[in-house]
Parts: C-alpha cells; structure tokens; sequence
C-alpha cells in the first residue's frame, strides 16, 4: 500500500484522481500499475535477445569489433532503462499528484459532510433538548395533577368516612328514638286502657243511677242510698264493692243525684199505677223511651281484646327477642330483621332461616366484599357491636349474653375457603355470662366437618387489645394477631375477627381462620357463625 505526500500543484483533471478516500492506491490503480512495469520489463528482455541476436548475426562478419558492438548494447540498454526510468518517475509523479488531488478533495468533502452533519446534530440536539424540557414539563405538570387527584381522592374518601359514621351515628340515633317511641307508645297503650275501663265503670255507673232514679220517680218514693249501692249483688251491677270506686287515680266516687234532678225527670200521671206503662203495656217508661235490658257484672273488655290468661293485651305484637321468634312469626325469608333481646334496645341482626331448619341469629359474619370493615376495635365496641348485617358485622357482647342467658342455645360455623370448598362446625351448647364475669364463654358438644377448633375458647374470658384477659403471660393475643377481640385464652385456634386475606399468606397469623380445617396461615373467604335457642 502507498501513501503519497501533498504536492504543491492544484488538481487538473479531477476524474484522474485514483486515491481513495485516506490518500492511498486503490486496487484497480495498483494492478495496473503492475501490469504496466510487468510490460517495461518484458520489453527490456525482448530488446535484449534481439540485439544478441543482431550481434551474432554480425559477429560472424565482423570479428574484429566485439567491443564496439558490446559497448553499443550497453549504451542502448543504460539509454532504455534511463528513459524508462524517467517514464517511470513521470507515471509516479502523476499518480502521486492525482492521489494528493483526491485526498484533498475527499478532505474538503468529508469537511463540508462533517460541518453538515454538525449542523444537523446541533439542531438535532436542540430539538431533543425542548423534546427533553417538554417531556419534563409534562412529566411534572401530570405529577402535579396526579398528587392533586390523589389529595382530592384523599379528601373525598374522608368526607366519605364522615357521611357513613355521621349515617351510623343518625341510624343509632333513630333506633333510639324508635326505641324510645315504641316505649312511650306501650306506657300510653297502657294507660289508654286504664282510662277506657274507667270510662266504661262511670258510663254504666251513671246509667245505673239514671234508671235507679227513672224507677224511684215512678214509684213515687224519694230513692235511699240503698238503692244506688244495693247490698244485693244479684240486683247491684257489680258496683256494691265499689262504693269509693278509684282506678289508678282516674275516677272518684259519684253519690246519688240530688232531689232536684230526680224531679226534674219526674213525669207521672196522678191516677197511673206506678208499674203500669201509659199505653198499657206493663213496662216502666221515662222520658228518653225504651232502654235495653241492664245486665250485672262488671263492664269488661270484648273476648277480642283477652289473651288465654284473662288479661287484656296491647294493640300490637311485642318485638321478637331473636330469629328463632322471627322464624315462629312466619317471617321465613333470610334477610335483616328487627329484633329486642331481653333488658337491651331493639337492633338489627341478620337471620338465616335456609340452614338447617331456620331461625338462626348471625354473630360474627365475614365474606368477600368490595371493601372490609376493621375488626381491630376496642372493648366498648365489641360490648355495643359494630357493622351492617346485611354485609360484615359483630352482633355485640351486651346481646349475647342477653340472648343466651335462661335459654339454651346451639352454636354453628359455616365457612367457605378460596376453592369454593365448604365445611361447618355444629354445637350443641353455647352461652356467654355476663360483664361481671368478662363475657366468659361456654361451649360443647362438637359435631360437623370442620374440626373442633373452638374448644380451646371454652371457659375463656373476651379479651381486646386494650383488655388483655387471656391466659398468655408473654404479650396479649390480640395485639400479636392483628387487633380482634376474641375468647383466647392462649391464642386460640380459630379467629373469626381476624384480618381479611385471600388464601394462603407469610408472616404472621392474622388471617380469617379455622385451624382445624386449614392451617393458620390460610384466611378463609367466608366465616359466619350464628346461634340458634333449643325447641
């Protein structure tokens, strides 16, 4: 490969430059030139041998002069390789020159391509650049929007939370209000009865001195106390015992009429038998015709208005005390009911009336939902209760142990795991004491597919995480499985009030679970338990 220098000579014909574009011979140039030194040296040979041969051809005639002719050889040959040799240099130097041309036109090409391309690199990059702060700009503009939705989401979620406690808060409100009414409505009930049976006692009390009178009137005989409060009680009415008649402080006692009343109703003819009627029909008359037939005894209530015991009862059924009520009623369709436990307000609770025969009272309900509330709740909550019924809730200490107390209850768990596999758990008693006793538990008579996982919670105290009363000395149940108040004892084996989780999960065991069916690092998709009175 040559590498040719720059001449000082400006290009001629450009289409005679064969460098390529670094200053050396390209391939085409270089066989050519071999070819054509190839050709020099052939022609130097071929020269050679003829003029040996022109030698011999006169060396036979001319013997005497063998230098001479040598000599001229020589100089033939030094004068051929001389003007090869500056035909040689020449071919050089054009192709040098050609080559230096060319290099310095692809030189100044390349510059013009590189100032070119630098130009549109610049403008390239600048472009980028404003594509860089646009993209940045918008990058930051929907951060900006992104955190301002995020906040407003924020808010409204709050503002949510405040509609649905402030809707819990008016719902509580109006059950007691409800409560209160219903009340207020049996005491009034209570004493509009009071007051019809007194008003009932003085309407037919004053009939009876009316017609007394009417009768003395047509006797012509001024009537005795004995004749309004006669001793007889075949003929007194019912009133002889009643002589101070007082019903719960309604009425007092009426006395007989004053003469001036009896006179004033006194209509007689002076020849007409006191017991002979003036149209002769043989009956007593007065001035307001005929009255019907009087009869003794007490006025009482329509056989209506008594229940079997003799005893008048209210204008409407009293609330029933649980599902197993409900379901007597006739109410037979699983829903949300209204029910009154003993010694505590009405509330409302879910019933199953469809498993097993009906008339269960849901205790504790979890399912999958498009939003869980948190059971992580103190021990006031879970004494009230807390939740809807119609989606997850917990039915309350303060009613469990209303509704269990004097009765027998049985217990069961239906749940559901995440591969639509179902099981239950079956109890034959089940009751919950009372506050002074920490809402103790008792429970037996296991029966069902699930296992018996609630017979470590027998005979154990409620606990919470802000009241500890499990067996456990080293840290408080509650807190270490997520918060849920529960009979633990030492860490019991199921923990219907758990954390919400799908399936298996690591960590620590805070799931929904029920360790005899699934271990308990599985959270079930369903737990409800509920409760049910003995026939």
């Amino acid at each position: 490969m040559f590498v040719w220098g720059h001449g000082p000579r400006q290009c001629g014909n450009k289409s005679r430059c064969v460098t390529g574009g670094d200053g050396t011979l390209r391939a085409s140039e270089w066989r050519t030139f071999k070819m054509f030194v190839t050709r020099l040296l052939v022609s130097f040979f071929l020269t050679t041998l003829a003029s040996g041969h022109h030698y011999e051809m006169y060396s036979a005639a001319s013997t005497v002069a063998p230098l001479t002719a040598l000599s001229s050889l020589a100089q033939d040959l030094q004068q051929q390789v001389s003007d090869l040799r500056a035909e040689l240099r020449t071919r050089l130097e054009t192709i040098r020159y050609e080559l230096t041309c060319e290099v310095r036109l692809l030189r100044e090409s390349l510059a013009n391509d590189s100032q070119a391309i630098g130009g549109k690199v610049v403008q390239a990059t600048n472009e980028v650049s404003g594509l860089k702060k646009k993209f940045r700009k918008g990058v930051r503009k929907v951060t900006e929007e992104t955190d301002a939705i995020k906040s407003e989401l924020r808010s409204q979620k709050a503002e949510l939370y405040a509609v649905r406690n402030s809707v819990y808060d008016v719902k509580e409100e109006m059950m007691d209000k409800e409560n209160e009414i219903m009340n207020k409505l049996h005491r009034t009930n209570q004493t509009l009865l009071c007051h019809l049976f007194d008003l009932q006692r003085q309407v037919r009390r004053m009939n009876d001195s009316f017609l007394r009178t009417l009768m003395a009137a047509a006797t012509r005989r001024i009537p005795s106390r004995e004749d309004y409060y006669p001793i007889d009680t075949h003929h007194s009415f019912g009133f002889a015992e009643d002589r101070n008649l007082t019903t719960h402080g309604c009425l007092t006692d009426f006395g007989p009429p004053d003469e001036g009343f009896m006179e004033e109703h006194t209509d007689h003819h002076p020849d007409q038998h006191p017991d002979q009627h003036p149209e002769g029909r043989g009956t007593t008359a007065s001035p307001m015709g005929e009255y019907p037939p009087m009869r003794p005894g007490r006025p009482v209530l329509p056989e209506d208005c008594k229940d079997p015991n003799g005893e008048p009862y209210l204008e409407f059924q009293p609330m029933p005390r649980d599902c197993r009520m409900v379901y007597d009623m006739g109410l037979m369709q699983t829903g949300v009911y209204r029910i009154q436990p003993p010694g505590l307000p009405a509330q409302e609770v879910y019933c199953d009336h469809h498993t097993a025969g009906g008339g269960w009272t849901v205790i504790v309900a979890r399912m999958k939902l498009p939003r869980h509330i948190p059971f992580n709740r103190s021990w006031a909550q879970y004494e009230h209760g807390f939740g809807d019924p119609a989606k997850e809730y917990w039915i309350g200490l303060q009613t469990l142990h209303a509704l269990t107390s004097g009765r027998t209850h049985v217990m069961r768990a239906d749940m559901e795991d995440w591969e639509g596999n179902t099981a239950y758990a079956s109890y034959d008693f089940f009751s919950v004491s009372g506050p002074e006793d920490r809402y103790r538990l008792r429970v037996s008579g296991y029966s069902g597919t699930a296992g018996d996982s609630m017979r470590h919670s027998n005979l154990q105290q409620f606990s919470t995480f802000d009241r500890d009363h499990d067996q456990e000395d080293w840290s408080s149940c509650s807190r270490a499985r997520g918060g849920g108040g529960w009979w633990w004892g030492r860490c019991a084996c199921t923990q219907p009030t758990g954390q919400y989780r799908r399936g298996h999960y690591h960590g620590e065991e805070r799931g929904v679970t029920w360790w005899h069916w699934k271990d308990t690092n599985y959270s079930l998709k369903t737990l409800i338990l509920k409760i049910r009175a003995k026939e």
